[in-house]
């Protein structure tokens, strides 16, 4: 049942008044004081004199009060004055509210290409779900865009339209895949969230014509992208992205990038010196090529590699006991997994069956392993770190989009590839956004979306994952957050603020090398 689940943990390892017064000092006015009479005998001559004095002093006395009365009133009215303007330029402006502008007021919708109506607009997701070799492998990636599809429906549509979904199964299967391409080609208008691993070709996906003939292709929100000609089309925008040069014909040198931030903070944190078993999932040489960058790239930071097996989904708990007498023979402290949840299981089982001493060892998985069933097996995966690149499901606090997506999947603990399906819905309806809000609802066409789309440089869920740039196909995610199985629970161990991602631009290391001839085996 789970013998390709790991190929999506390889291909996904893969932005926050002045104002001043012044016044005026103003001097107060007031008479001199009288000169006193010379001393003399009394007679009518001063008493004529003395009263005028009286008078004259009376007059100057009454003038002083009246002057000094008015000098107050004015200092009075003067402060209160300031006194009021300070308040008001102490005073909370007046806010002012626009108003909402409804884009979808007044317009006469059309159905501007193919899959588009005046009422909505179709996406067809496509997944590897049906075939006898695994049934219901990317099941997660359809139940993610039915639940993004119902949550933006219910909050009012995209472009004034509500989504339909249209669905096809790609069967683990390269000739249902193309089926896949050719039916979004003529009936959606996007395809969002596709999960299909033999992509092999994609001329059709790339060439089909929109409704006015040009032949520009269907714009593909992948979730994952594992061959190099569906990495390499230029119709594709995948969430986890190739970091992997483009284009590329399948032979020689590739440049690439690989996350290796999660194996430094295990250099500083819990073993300086490792050294260990990398397992390599070697069903298809495009897992290969796939693992190899990131095994190459633990080498590059000083990680000392006692072997690199291959492994299949067919590999046995017993067969892993060669590599257990590796990790014994060349004293291990480190083991790794390229593989799934499964991989991991067997592999600490038969350690524990042989009485290998675990707990020296340093046991680490990536996306694959963060699931239910991991979980389920116990003691024998406690103390396993994993590492992902986007805010953990238990975290809903913090952050919207996570909030939204664990309301709407209606799942405790949701596939990872829901959550990469959901991630892609998200990212198409951001470019639909910017196209209504600048040209309206009639402007949204093919076209405008793989023109929205090659010119996003950030992208990060709105806020949930590690941003990604969707210029170039070559540059990874540069953010990572580490847990650690605990108690039967994922704990998180690094960055300890929830919430939180390490994004420093050291996590990300550039290689070029050819991919498919540096595995051994």
């Amino acid at each position: 049942m789970k013998h390709f689940r790991w190929i999506i943990c390889l291909l996904a390892v893969f932005a926050l008044v002045a104002a001043s017064c012044g016044g005026n000092d103003d001097d107060d006015s007031g008479s001199g004081t009288p000169d006193a009479a010379p001393t003399a005998a009394p007679d009518d001559s001063m008493d004529d004199d003395m009263d005028d004095e009286m008078d004259d002093s009376m007059d100057d006395d009454m003038d002083d009060e009246t002057d000094d009365s008015m000098d107050d009133d004015m200092d009075d009215e003067m402060d209160d004055s300031m006194d009021d303007d300070m308040d008001d330029s102490d005073a909370e402006p007046v806010a002012t509210e626009e108003p909402e502008v409804d884009p979808c007021a007044n317009v006469d919708l059309e159905a501007t290409d193919i899959g588009i109506t005046e009422d909505t607009i179709s996406v067809l997701v496509m997944a590897d779900i049906g075939s006898p070799l695994s049934l219901g492998l990317f099941q997660g990636s359809i139940d993610g865009i039915n639940a993004w599809a119902d949550h933006v429906n219910a909050e009012g549509g995209l472009a004034c339209r509500q989504i339909e979904v249209i669905e096809h199964d790609s069967a683990i299967n390269p000739t249902e895949t193309t089926n896949g391409f050719l039916t979004a080609c003529e009936d959606a208008f996007a395809m969002v969230g596709t999960t299909a691993l033999f992509a092999l070709n994609t001329s059709d996906l790339q060439t089909c014509t929109d409704a006015h003939g040009n032949d520009i292709g269907v714009p593909d929100f992948a979730y994952i992208t594992t061959e190099p000609p569906h990495q390499c089309s230029v119709v594709t925008f995948a969430t986890s992205r190739p970091n992997s040069e483009c284009p590329f014909d399948g032979s020689g040198n590739r440049a690439v990038q690989s996350q290796v931030g999660h194996v430094q903070w295990l250099q500083e944190n819990a073993e300086p010196n490792l050294n260990g078993v990398y397992l390599v999932p070697s069903d298809l040489p495009s897992t290969i090529a796939s693992t190899m960058p990131q095994l190459r790239s633990f080498q590059e930071i000083g990680v000392v590699i006692d072997g690199e097996p291959g492994i299949s989904g067919y590999t046995t708990q017993s067969e892993y006991g060669a590599f257990i007498q590796v990790m014994r023979d060349t004293n291990s402290n480190f083991a790794y997994t390229g593989s799934n949840d499964e991989s991991m299981i067997k592999w600490r089982s038969e350690a524990e069956a042989q009485g290998f001493d675990a707990e020296g060892v340093i046991w680490m998985c990536q996306l694959a392993c963060y699931t239910p069933k991991f979980l389920e097996a116990g003691d024998v995966v406690e103390g396993t770190y994993v590492w992902i690149w986007f805010l953990p499901f238990d975290e809903v606090d913090q952050n919207q989009e996570l909030a939204d997506f664990m309301e709407a999947i209606d799942n405790p603990f949701p596939a990872a590839w829901a959550a990469g399906s959901w991630a892609g819905g998200v990212l198409f309806e951001q470019v639909v956004n910017s196209i209504v809000a600048e040209g309206g609802p009639n402007a949204v066409t093919r076209q405008a979306v793989l023109d929205g789309a090659r010119s996003l440089t950030s992208f990060d869920v709105n806020g949930w994952w590690s941003p990604a740039d969707y210029s170039t196909t070559q540059n990874i995610m540069p953010c990572f957050m580490l847990m650690q199985v605990q108690n039967n629970e994922f704990v998180r161990a690094y960055p300890t603020e929830r919430g939180e991602l390490d994004c420093n631009p050291d996590n990300v290391i550039s290689m070029s090398r050819d991919w498919g001839a540096e595995f051994g085996g």
